[in-house]
């Protein structure tokens, strides 16, 4: 017991002088030292005694082994000496608010014309006013912040190069976007991505997509896209997608005009089109009927059908969501294909307009991979926004959104998410009859 006493003196010394890490390394390494004196020295007395010290013994040896298994570098913060770097202005920012710059650098850097870009800041003034939260917001006003944010979102995601461009530090940067990003998300989301809550609003939709596309009864496209991201630390296999490359795979549906009515970014690269889809809540509203269903007869004689999505090769079908024949046998299949596939083209349209004002989506993100999610959804948001104010892309984005189109790799099938039902079969049999009946041969 003397020995043991000794040994533990030994270590709490050793524990005041160190002040590091590795005084608990190093302490840890006693503990095992001493298991095992300990374990010897009760070789000699009682059996009872032998067990009480073996005892004492296996659970220092196991404390040791564990924390030398957990040992964790002490992190030293070193306090924030200021909120802005020396030599850093914001007279570039300054000189494009006052209107000194030429107009066109609105567009060029924030993706949108300056009286645009004063009706969103109107709309976040609310939640992101001086006061409300973050850094020194006394001194970063709201055009500010919203400013920096679409220019962040508008490139490659830099934190360096915003930073530079308005006279702040990075970590200033980092708080204001997730700042505005949240905002976006929580507050507008809901204002701009919406699905029909009335049957007007359905009609609308319907009549509108069968005015332009000649599909009735298609209110909507169903599509996904995947967002490159760093590696990430916890389980990267799921979210190593077939583009070879880490990604979030992110569901997305538009109506005619190429506004996004629902979005779901959180489900990793690896997990298949159509199991996003069986499992998101686009699907529950329609098969639980929670949306505004108006069932119409398109061919007399027929059940009337619901409103339907369409998607590509890779969703199921189902009465409320329509993809192509695999194999088509008769002329009537080819020409629903054809319908089906013009039909589909805006979806297509709006991602690559969507990619295309806000470019941090086509590189990898390097943020924490819970805070990606809010990113993608904000993105979503400004992008219905630029959509509803009027605000174009330019013409070398257009053909760019071109390049995309073509070139992007047709979605494969999932034996178990990919599969047809009866009522989905009966469906798409109306519609493929009644193009029979009313297109000239």
């Amino acid at each position: 017991r003397k020995t043991t006493t000794k040994l533990s003196l030994i270590k709490t010394r050793l524990l005041i002088k160190l002040s590091s890490s590795w005084a608990y390394a190093v302490h840890d390494i006693l503990g095992l030292f001493t298991w095992r004196v300990t374990l010897l020295l009760g070789l000699c007395c009682p059996r009872r005694l032998q067990q009480q010290l073996a005892v004492q013994a296996v659970n220092e040896r196991n404390t040791a082994l564990y924390s030398l298994r957990h040992v964790r570098r002490r992190i030293v913060r070193r306090r924030r000496r200021f909120w802005r770097i020396p030599g850093r202005t914001e007279q570039w920012w300054l000189n494009l608010f006052n209107e000194i710059l030429p107009m066109s650098e609105w567009k060029k850097n924030l993706r949108m014309e300056k009286q645009v870009f004063m009706k969103l800041a109107d709309e976040l003034r609310p939640y992101l006013a001086p006061g409300v939260g973050g850094p020194r917001d006394d001194v970063i006003t709201v055009e500010k912040q919203l400013a920096m944010t679409l220019y962040f979102l508008k490139d490659q995601g830099s934190l360096s190069m915003t930073a530079n461009a308005f006279g702040v530090a990075i970590c200033t940067v980092s708080v204001v976007v997730r700042k505005v990003c949240r905002v976006l998300t929580k507050h507008l989301g809901a204002i701009y991505i919406k699905l029909p809550s009335s049957e007007q609003e359905m009609r609308q939709e319907i009549k509108q997509m069968e005015n332009k596309y000649g599909f009735p009864q298609a209110f909507g496209c169903v599509d996904g896209t995947h967002i490159p991201i760093t590696q990430p630390s916890e389980n990267p296999h799921d979210y190593f997608s077939y583009k070879m490359k880490y990604t979030l795979n992110v569901q997305a549906v538009c109506n005619w005009r190429g506004l996004f009515l629902n979005v779901d970014a959180r489900w990793p690269g690896s997990v298949h089109d159509g199991r996003v889809f069986a499992n998101s809540k686009i699907t529950t509203l329609l098969r639980e009927q929670r949306l505004p269903m108006v069932y119409q007869e398109i061919f007399i004689g027929y059940d009337k059908i619901p409103p339907i999505l369409l998607g590509d090769p890779a969703y199921p079908l189902l009465p409320f969501c329509m993809k192509e024949y695999p194999s088509p046998q008769s002329n009537e299949e080819v020409i629903f294909n054809n319908m089906l596939r013009s039909a589909r083209n805006p979806v297509e349209c709006a991602f690559g307009r969507l990619k295309a004002r806000w470019q941090i989506l086509n590189k990898r993100i390097n943020m924490q991979l819970t805070f990606i999610p809010e990113i993608v959804y904000a993105c979503f948001v400004l992008h219905n926004f630029c959509e509803i104010q009027g605000v174009n892309v330019d013409d070398e984005v257009e053909q760019q959104i071109a390049h995309d189109m073509v070139t992007q790799p047709n979605t494969v099938a999932d034996c178990l998410y990919s599969c047809n039902t009866a009522e989905g079969a009966q469906v798409r049999n109306i519609i493929t009859r009644m193009y029979r009946e009313h297109i000239p041969h």
